[in-house]
């Protein structure tokens, strides 16, 4: 049985590679459903020719996951891959340094990538969202902020940091092997969702940013790519980066 909302909302994300459409007006009309309603059937002879065409798309296999890679809290092997990824790629969008990547854990869709081919609709489930990569300059006093925020949800994923979190506190922050240092600006690649307030970011709120225009899944999707190219497998590892003091 096809699933309708899925495939519209593949239907629609397809579309949107190509042009850009914004609502200018919104319309509601109630319709009765009754014996003169199209049959599913019909419905499926609609749609199937679209499906078959996305289904060739998102099959497409982009990398090799040498390994099941698995959401969880404090830290994992999945969000530190999807933050080294987005770290190196938006390094090569900026003159001057990147000093660390940040994931809010909520963005994360999927609970892992298991072993095996790592196809292009995989990753759409993964990061399903519109979020863009934008680059932040903020001082240590926000940044103490920002990690105290992500001490309180458990723990979001970072690269070129580490932090540890006790009575929902993040102590002993480092970024880039240093301690972080309350008067010193840093540069940081993270979603414009999070820049702008999302998930309790108020404090990034109002902050100007340079927006990279490319969305983290896309960032991911080239990332997986050019490691796919070197003949390489997906892999990352748990190096202690988050954790959580009993």
């Amino acid at each position: 049985m096809i699933n309708y909302k899925h495939l519209l909302f593949l239907l629609l994300l397809s579309a949107s590679c190509n042009k850009h459409f914004v609502a200018t007006q919104y319309n509601y009309e109630q319709q009765k459903v009754s014996n003169t309603t199209a049959t599913a059937e019909s419905v499926n002879r609609i749609l199937i020719p679209f499906k078959d065409s996305l289904d060739k798309i998102m099959n497409v296999e982009i990398g090799y996951a040498a390994e099941s890679l698995t959401k969880k809290q404090p830290e994992s092997d999945l969000g530190n891959f999807m933050c080294e990824i987005i770290l190196s790629e938006s390094q090569l969008l900026s003159k001057e340094p990147i000093d660390f990547a940040v994931v809010n854990y909520g963005g994360i869709r999927l609970p892992g990538l298991p072993i095996g081919p790592v196809t292009l609709g995989k990753i759409t489930e993964l990061m399903p969202f519109e979020n863009r990569i934008v680059l932040m300059k903020l001082n240590g006093t926000t940044l103490d902020s920002l990690f105290n925020l992500m001490a309180t949800k458990g723990g979001w994923p970072v690269s070129g940091a580490r932090y540890r979190m006790t009575q929902e506190k993040a102590v002993d922050i480092t970024i880039q092997n240093q301690a972080l240092q309350q008067d010193r600006i840093y540069t940081v690649a993270i979603s414009d969702y999070l820049a702008q307030g999302g998930d309790n970011c108020e404090m990034l709120n109002g902050k100007p940013f340079i927006d990279t225009k490319i969305r983290m899944r896309d960032m991911l999707i080239d990332g997986i790519k050019k490691i796919n190219i070197k003949g390489e497998r997906i892999h990352s590892i748990l190096d202690g980066r988050v954790s959580k003091i009993n």
